[in-house]
């Protein structure tokens, strides 16, 4: 009977190929819907991570930019030169005026 069963289904959907064609179809187009969300899904949480690493990219750059700033400024150049390398400006008898031919 299972031999009979089988088939009559065979030959019921050999009847209707195109039925069972578009079916196939139909579940393949659904799937790929899914795949297709799924992967928008990854490249905007991808895309947050991004943007979230040039935030706190620039924050940083900022840091930096104002370190650097802080650190060349006139008076504290001046300062580390008089204090820590012992250099003082010349006096104005000590002073040679270069002049290029």
């Amino acid at each position: 009977m299972t031999t009979n069963l089988a088939r009559i289904i065979g030959k019921d959907l050999w009847h209707h190929k195109w039925l069972v064609a578009l079916s196939l179809c139909v579940l393949g187009s659904a799937l790929a819907v899914v795949w297709s969300a799924q992967e928008s899904r990854n490249l905007t949480a991808h895309w947050n991570d991004l943007l979230q690493q040039r935030d706190q990219l620039d924050v940083q750059w900022r840091h930096l930019l104002l370190e650097e700033q802080t650190l060349a400024e006139h008076s504290r150049v001046a300062r580390m030169a008089s204090k820590d390398l012992n250099m003082h400006r010349p006096k104005p008898s000590a002073e040679r005026v270069v002049r290029l031919p």
